[in-house]
């Protein structure tokens, strides 16, 4: 009796594994496929809320399906940057999605411009922010960003609001994380997490709020969201992952408020409150639009 033939089995082993392989790969896209094309709507809500979650120098829609190609799902988004003034001029965006879970959204990667530098919160004394805001007509109004001594809970944010009369609404999002950098891992740096109340719905729906108590809504509204994701949501295309997104979902902590369009005399006043650290100015320009700033 001879030898096995070793390399013979080796052979069909390889062959074995190989197939088994291309079943499983196959399987996997399958499975993909039938998500991506059965389910429309988990892309928008999934994908294209993260593109507003991280992108909060722009102001998005909740856009538009689209055609990605054979093995792909597109959703068309269009914005215009968040600034104090007119002018900016709106733009389309695309996330495209294929079979495989890859996620094409390059100008959605995060924040740019003054609401970025605004959101990094970096050094900003208050007294030289009051200097700048004194030297400056006070019905000016501006986009910024107001930073919190201390992250407040829901309910000290509540209490925030109803002592200085902020309604929330459009003109108000939630800073529930700030950007961090580290070089050191993988991934190496992370978007700030900013939330509007309403940043599910679609952009043709009315949006009501609850004035002062806004931010019960808007931190339920954030949970729902969050509890949408899964582990295998690729979301680092918007520079955002499942686990620090899970967590600030659970701390219920606001570092600040992203404000649109408020005027400098609001503005100025918050810079008094005790849990006011600092204002960060994204952007200021003239109020062309009286009126619309009532309470902000």
């Amino acid at each position: 009796m001879g030898e096995p033939d070793w390399a013979g089995v080796a052979r069909s082993l390889l062959k074995v594994l190989a197939v088994t392989a291309a079943l499983l790969l196959a399987g996997e896209a399958l499975d993909r496929a039938l998500w991506l094309f059965g389910d429309d709507r988990r892309m928008v809500e999934v994908y294209g809320t993260a593109a507003r979650v991280a992108n909060p120098h722009e102001r998005l829609s909740n856009g538009y399906g689209g055609s990605g190609g054979l093995l792909a799902t597109a959703h068309r988004m269009w914005g215009e940057p968040r600034l104090a003034g007119p002018g900016g001029g709106e733009r389309d965006h695309e996330i495209v999605l294929d079979v495989f879970g890859n996620l094409r959204a390059p100008s959605l990667g995060g924040p740019t411009g003054g609401v970025a530098d605004a959101l990094a919160m970096g050094h900003a004394p208050a007294d030289q922010v009051k200097k700048v805001i004194d030297g400056l007509p006070q019905t000016l109004v501006a986009v910024a960003v107001v930073e919190f001594e201390t992250p407040l809970t829901t309910e000290r944010l509540v209490a925030f609001n109803a002592e200085h009369r902020i309604c929330g609404g459009a003109d108000v999002s939630y800073v529930y994380d700030v950007p961090f950098a580290d070089d050191s891992s993988d991934p190496s740096s992370y978007n700030a997490i900013v939330w509007n109340r309403g940043m599910v719905l679609d952009y043709w729906e009315k949006v009501d709020h609850e004035c002062a108590a806004e931010p019960r809504a808007a931190l339920a509204e954030f949970r729902d969201w969050v509890g949408l994701l899964d582990e295998d949501d690729d979301l680092s295309a918007f520079g955002l992952y499942y686990g620090p997104l899970k967590q600030a979902a659970e701390h219920n902590e606001v570092h600040g408020l992203l404000v649109d369009r408020w005027r400098l005399a609001d503005l100025r006043k918050l810079l008094d409150a005790p849990e006011v650290r600092t204002v960060h100015l994204a952007d200021v320009a003239f109020d062309v639009s009286p009126g619309e700033n009532e309470d902000g």
